[in-house]
């Protein structure tokens, strides 16, 4: 990102991501609802709202013919659309947008300056509503890059994976001053950024191996690192591997002359060639 010295300070001193187990506070300004995972949800909101208040970003950019499969922004005028929200936002399927005075034009217009991010593979379109977005990359972003995201808004509430997260701001009157005399800059997302949200990934498949097999997390971690270097092309490959693993009964990470066996053995290069001399491996791995 590219800040002043001076708002780069102010914005390390006034923002953070955390995770939390707290509630989230009630009656936000705003919630967001990922149209491409929940396409239900403008129905639903009809359902609980006879009047409701609602924008529809993409409309408002490039990307207008895809407004019905990219983010809704809602503002709620019932209590039980607001009751349907918030249990929403408690499961994941939405977010909680918060900002003193915010208007629905606020919030939209912030939206579309975030519609699209630089990356360094090119620019692509920013899932900001998809609560696994923020949940997966927060802990990785800069003290510029949450001041960019959260714009006008004080604060943006999620549930990933089922663990609460907080984007927040202070929101010391100069340093809003300062951002409204210039124009925002595009989201820039790096490779750490890039790589954060990848490790993130694997960590939750991980831990969801390592549950429903009642397995240590820290074994399952070392198994998908010693598949990826053994030629898993994808997530797909680590989970087809560790189940390999798993079935024949492995507890512990792979020694180092089972994973010579298995790069000696294995009679191509192709992924199947691989698991085939998994199930061929011997052991003699006994719990602790």
């Amino acid at each position: 990102m590219k800040d002043s010295t001076a708002q780069s300070q102010k914005a390390r001193n006034t923002t953070s991501f955390y995770h939390h187990s707290g509630a989230f506070d009630a009656e936000a300004s705003g919630y967001l609802v990922d149209q491409a995972k929940h396409p239900e949800v403008l129905r639903l909101l009809f359902e609980h709202d006879p009047v409701p208040v609602y924008d529809l970003p993409y409309i408002h950019s490039q990307y207008r013919e895809h407004a019905y499969d990219g983010p809704l922004v809602i503002q709620p005028t019932t209590a039980e659309s607001e009751e349907w929200l918030q249990r929403w936002l408690a499961q994941g399927s939405a977010l909680a947008v918060y900002g003193p005075l915010l208007t629905l034009e606020t919030i939209r217009n912030h939206l579309v300056s975030l519609n699209t991010v630089a990356t360094p593979y090119g620019d692509s379109l920013f899932r900001y509503a998809d609560s696994a977005t923020l949940g997966s990359l927060g802990t990785s972003l800069s003290p510029h890059q949450r001041l960019r995201i959260l714009g006008p808004l004080t604060a943006i509430h999620g549930c990933y994976a089922g663990e609460n997260w907080t984007l927040t701001k202070e929101q010391p009157s100069a340093l809003q001053d300062e951002l409204k005399k210039q124009p925002p800059q595009p989201l820039e997302l790096t490779q750490e950024n890039l790589a954060s949200v990848e490790a993130h990934r694997r960590y939750l498949l991980a831990r969801a191996l390592a549950d429903s097999n009642d397995l240590e997390a820290q074994t399952v971690t070392y198994w998908l690192q010693q598949l990826e270097t053994l030629g898993a092309p994808n997530e797909q490959g680590l989970v087809e591997g560790a189940g390999v693993l798993i079935a024949r009964g492995f507890i512990k990470a792979l020694s180092d002359d089972e994973l010579a066996t298995v790069r000696k053995t294995r009679q191509g290069a192709d992924w199947s060639d691989t698991l085939e001399a998994l199930e061929a491996l011997t052991h003699s791995q006994e719990g602790t």
